[in-house]
């Protein structure tokens, strides 16, 4: 059976090292399984039987939107499917630039982080951002739920998903880790929008097989997508323990690699903006 990774991280050679062990100063029991590094993630990837993984990045501040841009353009490939993204206090008129390049380079879609990137997911000051993925007809990787590194925080609650879910109804959304991390109970309401998908990214560590199951069960059979947050945990093991779960061959298979399949294959052709 393929896979598909739709949730994965890595960094430029020359700051893997640094970002990734400044990271799991913040990130409690969950430690690094590869180096952070491309030729890490691939390692991994061949060691799992994984066929491709999707790539976020996370631009934490204003000038680093083209930096992660030029590297997504370095890195993809036929396994690797990066995420652009762009910093709330990005003028509006240079993200439509940017994204028109990085629709003409067959990028697929925008990974935001509310904690990381100090917005709430629902402020009405990221409408014109919405609007602007929307219209490039990107997706929108969000971080929800729960952050063990910003304990408390609540910019990426689950019903705050669902209101921008409901606001924009042809901006298509992945809210990570099942809904939202550590936020399981209540994310029945989202998984009813019609324009989101989520995925899996470490929540088997957390609870158990039946609980996963009945939480992805809010969502749609088409709108579930395989993730690991490599390397904040290990793709094989990830994939294995799926594999074992108590669930129909054929939406397991929707899972690991129908759904995205699906969902990358769909990005929208090159589009002029004017703001």
């Amino acid at each position: 059976m393929n896979c598909i990774d739709f949730h994965t991280h890595i960094f430029p050679d020359r700051i893997a090292k640094q970002a990734v062990a400044a990271l799991a100063e913040e990130s409690g029991e969950y430690v690094p399984r590869t180096d952070g590094t491309l030729k890490g993630l691939l390692a991994s990837m061949d060691q799992a039987g994984i066929s491709l993984s999707v790539v976020a990045n996370i631009a934490t501040r204003p000038s680093q939107m083209l930096p992660i841009f030029e590297f997504c353009r370095h890195i993809a490939g036929e396994r690797i499917v990066p995420l652009i993204s762009v910093h709330p206090d990005n003028p509006m008129n240079e993200v439509g630039m940017l994204f028109t390049r990085a629709a003409e380079a067959g990028i697929k879609g925008v990974k935001l982080h509310p904690m990381y990137q100090g917005f709430a997911i629902d402020d009405r000051r990221m409408y014109p951002l919405y609007q602007l993925i929307e219209h490039y007809g990107f997706f929108v990787v969000f971080h929800t739920g729960d952050d063990m590194a910003f304990p408390g925080n609540n910019q990426a609650d689950v019903e705050r998903v669902k209101a921008i879910a409901d606001q924009f109804k042809d901006l298509v959304i992945v809210a990570t880790h099942v809904g939202g991390w550590r936020q399981w109970d209540r994310i029945g309401g989202l998984g009813k929008c019609g324009n989101v998908y989520t995925e899996t990214s470490i929540t088997l560590t957390e609870i158990d097989d039946d609980r996963f199951i009945k939480a992805l069960s809010q969502f749609d059979e088409d709108r579930v997508l395989f993730g690991s947050d490599s390397p904040w945990s290990d793709q094989k093991e990830m994939l294995e323990r799926t594999l074992r779960l108590g669930m129909a061959d054929s939406r397991k298979e929707k899972l690991l690699f129908r759904n995205a399949q699906a969902l990358l294959g769909g990005n929208a052709p090159a589009k002029s903006y004017s703001p």
